[in-house]
């Protein structure tokens, strides 16, 4: 069973991505890729948390990570130039 799980979208034409690796079972690691380089990371323990960067032609990343009380993701979003959220959506194993 793969421990990582990819999630994805496009955006300003950029390739964002977010690999969600459960093999600590309960604090996790969420890393950002954006076009294939990671631009943050962070450890997921249980809430919210929230990767960002600002990219060289002016876009700006912002993407927030949900976790549950068993370490689960329970929500992977983008937020937009216009302020909405859009949902990365699964994408299978991150490798």
């Amino acid at each position: 069973m793969a421990n990582t799980t990819r999630y994805g979208t496009t955006h300003a034409g950029h390739e964002i991505e977010l690999d969600f690796d459960r093999s600590k079972i309960v604090l996790n690691q969420a890393r950002l890729l954006v076009d294939g380089d990671v631009v943050d990371k962070a450890n997921v323990f249980y809430g919210d948390k929230h990767l960002t960067t600002t990219l060289p032609d002016g876009t700006e990343i912002h993407v927030t990570v949900d976790s549950g009380m068993m370490g689960e993701l329970r929500r992977a979003q983008l937020r937009g130039s216009d302020g909405s959220w859009t949902d990365l959506t699964e994408r299978g194993d991150g490798g």
